[in-house]
């Protein structure tokens, strides 16, 4: 049985507005004084309105008025057809976990028989709900009157392979019951991990919770890691049972086995199991356990193997020879294994509008070396590439132009040639937590050995973040957000023209770190969790290749396959920590019941036809 509901009952009271047209209306009206006039033939020929059809026409026209005025009302309430049976009496809200935790074989089955039990015993007079969860949470049964709609949607549930979250759950069940009266049965195994982290209150004081408890299976092997190395591949298996077993393992790569193994396993710990096999640099590998009896989820480990993607950074240079004019950078970015971490582009300074405005090919990084040839394309470009997320490094040195820490969302101040100085000073780090410093770890404090002969006046701006400091208190190092994307400028040179920085063993991390900052982690991740994804949740375990063409491993929450379990009253502990006063106004399920209906569009619909009605009529009668 349905009824009419509205999302903002606080908009009637503009329904008063109706009375408005009325009053006028009523006021208007006038009794023609009867005169005498002698000169009858004057008027003969006039024509001459009847007066019912006139009052006619005033009557529809107040009727028009009055109309417009409250579907205006109406649209602004937000209008639904809501189940009166729920919105009048209690709503018991059926939390079924859904987790991989739930699995093992037979023991969802029994989860949804004791579902469907709760359904059964739900009062006469109650609407009943069903919430199936794991990471998420999703109403498959909105409140109803009914108990067949609850039933049939706890058959369609099935356990996937996402890890308990417990606060998903019953903050989407205490939505669903919003500001009704309401009670929430959580159909789960008890699994402790499911709880996490605290966090804030989820479910009001005024929703009574109770557990109904699904037996866990008498133990469980889990494939919990798997690296490589050079002299070979090693993996970690759980034992979440109550004793001891026998783990027997296979390494595969490509799909293909290529070793196995076996260990012993005490109950409740963990082992690492080493296989003799050098992973080749490109591939997929897994290690499968075998167990019967646990969850099949995490029976299994998925590693892809692929080389890191090269960091691209865009070097700025005025004729484009970076070899040449910024020797020293150049070197230090072929160090070692640079050539793996960074892919380096010269740019002239004078194509750099042209360079970042390539679609689809924008280095992570920009480091410009001088203005020489840098126009205002240029460094319009370069502001707009930072604003959309790329990382850009200017080294005032002698090449950059005092104005040009002015040009990118006013970093610094113009400051003139006199400024440089010529002195003996330190660079000293503002704060140690930063990433580049902390990363740097303690040889951070090697940094003060480098001499600086000259620097750059730079002066800070309220948007601007000081990093470092010259021992004589200029600043050294300034960073500013651009919307999403990082800006630093450096107050020395990095090319042994200022300074002995580049002959100093600090030279190489420091750049390193620095341009690893910039450019974030831009490269694709090649490891997911289920329920991450760069667009959408990835439901399933393995090697998947997502929407935009990239290949990635997908494994379980490592979490999720510790049995371990919490007793009645423990859950009921964790669940009173979770209460707090939640103040809603409506219930998200009432919410989206509205936005799926839409009918103030349907009132502003008609109350545009209402007004263009009543124009034409006032027109037709002026």
């Amino acid at each position: 049985m349905f009824g009419v509901s509205f999302l903002v009952p606080a908009f009637l009271v503009g329904l008063a507005a109706a009375a408005i047209p009325i009053v006028l209306h009523l006021l208007k009206r006038e009794t023609a004084v009867r005169r005498a006039f002698a000169a009858v033939f004057l008027i003969k020929r006039t024509p001459v309105e009847q007066a019912a059809r006139r009052r006619l026409r005033e009557w529809l026209l107040l009727a028009l008025r009055v109309t417009a005025l409250v579907l205006l009302a109406l649209a602004f309430a937000r209008p639904y057809l809501a189940d009166t049976t729920a919105q009048f009496g209690g709503v018991t809200v059926v939390a079924l976990d859904r987790s991989f935790s739930m699995s093992s074989p037979g023991q969802f089955a029994r989860a949804r028989e004791l579902a469907r039990e709760a359904v059964n015993a739900v009062p006469a007079g109650h609407a009943v709900a069903v919430v199936a969860f794991d990471e998420t949470a999703a109403v498959v049964a909105p409140p109803s009157a009914g108990r067949p709609a609850a039933l049939e949607a706890i058959a369609d549930v099935s356990a996937g392979a996402g890890a308990t979250r417990y606060r998903v759950g019953l903050s989407r069940a205490a939505e669903v019951i919003g500001t009704r009266a309401g009670r929430i049965v959580i159909v789960t195994d008890l699994q402790r991990s499911g709880w996490g982290a605290e966090g804030q209150g989820v479910v009001p004081d005024r929703i009574p919770v109770s557990a109904v408890m699904v037996d866990s299976p008498a133990g469980n092997l889990a494939v919990t890691a798997i690296s490589g190395g050079p002299s070979g591949t090693r993996a970690t298996v759980l034992n979440g049972g109550e004793g001891t077993r026998l783990a027997q393992l296979r390494l595969l790569v490509d799909g293909a086995e290529v070793d196995r193994a076996s260990v012993t396993v005490p109950a409740g710990v963990s082992s690492e199991v080493d296989f003799p096999v050098v992973l080749p640099r490109r591939g997929e590998a897994s290690v499968v356990v075998e167990d019967d009896a646990g969850y099949a989820a995490d029976n299994a480990r998925y590693l892809l193997l692929a080389p890191p993607e090269p960091m691209e950074v865009a070097v700025v240079t005025a004729s484009g020879d970076a070899a040449t004019e910024a020797f020293f950078l150049y070197q230090a970015l072929q160090v070692a294994d640079a050539e793996v971490r960074f892919a380096i582009e010269p740019v002239p300074a004078s194509r750099l509008a042209t360079r970042l405005a390539a679609p689809g090919s924008a280095p992570a990084v920009v480091l410009v070396l001088t203005s020489r040839g840098l126009d205002r394309r240029g460094v319009a470009a370069l502001d707009a590439f930072t604003r959309v997320g790329g990382g850009v490094l200017l080294v005032a040195g002698p090449d950059l132009e005092p104005i040009m820490l002015a040009g990118l969302g006013g970093v610094g101040q113009p400051a003139p040639a006199d400024g440089d100085t010529a002195a003996d000073r330190q660079l000293v780090p503002a704060d140690g937590r930063h990433p580049i410093f902390q990363a740097l770890g303690e040889r951070v404090g090697n940094l003060a050995q480098v001499r600086y002969a000259r620097t750059r006046a730079i002066e800070p701006t309220d948007e601007t973040r000081v990093l470092a400091w010259f021992s004589d208190g200029a600043v050294a190092l300034v960073e500013q957000d651009l919307d999403a994307g990082r800006l630093l400028v450096f107050g020395s040179d990095l090319d042994d023209a200022w300074n002995d920085f580049p002959r100093h063993p600090m030279f190489v991390p420091f750049v390193y770190e620095t341009l690893r900052y910039l450019g974030g982690d831009r490269r694709p991740r090649r490891a997911l969790l289920v329920g991450d994804g760069p667009a959408a949740r990835v439901e399933e375990t393995g090697f998947v290749t997502l929407a935009d063409g990239v290949r990635v491993a997908v494994n379980v929450d490592r979490a999720e396959s510790d049995p371990t379990r919490m007793s009645t009253a423990e859950f009921d502990a964790a669940v009173a920590q979770a209460r707090g006063a939640i103040v809603a106004a409506t219930s998200d399920t009432d919410g989206q019941q509205e936005r799926d209906q839409g009918y103030w569009r349907y009132g502003l619909g008609l109350m545009a036809l209402a007004l263009a009605a009543e124009s034409l009529l006032g027109s037709r009668m002026s």
